[in-house]
């Protein structure tokens, strides 16, 4: 059975990759490539997590705006556990993605704030109870809106998420050694300083909509084993 965690952190666009290049080139130090993606329109939270698990454009599952209502579409949170692969979400409760997908045969874990759904997420990996993971972290996206998308302590928020990535990854790795896996780093969308300074999303221009994914795969994996 294949393994599969996905790390969804939200609002850390394409143009990150500038404000932080040895960060981001750690991650290419670590085995991931780069995928660059455009979001949906418009890039706001749950819109852009419903299109991603779903693969549907937002006229096609109904999220068009910002709104949490359980999707009543097909998703991956469907399809997998149709075909046996044990799935869980571990997310910040209340969060798009605490939300959406709700109502299907899958394990649902909820941490009141980014740390805790980490502990979360690391004790479901040390369990080995399930093949697929999505561990979704807000702090970025709490900090760009209350301040900016690029001072101090946003970037610093950043380095969080892709620290945590990395923690979970080597746990992921460390439990299923030998075994084909692979790991994503999946944000939604990006943002850009509003007119008021503080940050903002939701504009068809390339700081909200372009995103890159970064896949790390293991050697059997790779190889299709």
């Amino acid at each position: 059975m294949k393994k599969l965690l996905i790390y969804a952190p939200d609002a850390i666009g394409r143009l990150m990759a500038e404000k932080l290049p040895a960060e981001f080139g750690a991650l290419a130090a670590a085995g991931c490539f780069k995928v660059p993606l455009q979001s949906v329109y418009p890039p706001k939270t749950p819109v852009c997590f419903a299109s991603m698990f779903s693969g549907l454009a937002p006229v096609g599952h109904g999220i068009r705006k910002y709104e949490k209502p359980v999707l009543s579409c097909r998703t991956i949170f469907d399809a997998l556990p149709a075909r046996g692969v044990r799935t869980a979400i571990a997310a910040v409760k209340d969060s798009s993605i605490d939300l959406i997908f709700r109502g299907r045969r899958v394990d649902y874990f909820s941490g009141q704030d980014d740390g805790e759904v980490t502990l979360l997420a690391l004790g479901l990996i040390e369990e080995g109870q399930h093949d697929c993971l999505l561990v979704y972290h807000q702090r970025y996206d709490d900090i760009l809106h209350a301040s900016a998308p690029w001072n101090a302590a946003a970037l610093e928020a950043v380095k969080e998420h892709l620290l945590a990535f990395g923690e979970l990854t080597r746990a992921f790795d460390t439990k299923w050694s030998g075994l084909p896996r692979a790991a994503l780093f999946a944000p939604d969308h990006g943002a850009h300083t509003g007119p008021d300074g503080r940050g903002a999303h939701g504009d068809n221009i390339p700081d909200d909509m372009d995103v890159a994914h970064f896949w790390k795969f293991s050697p059997a994996a790779a190889q299709g084993s």
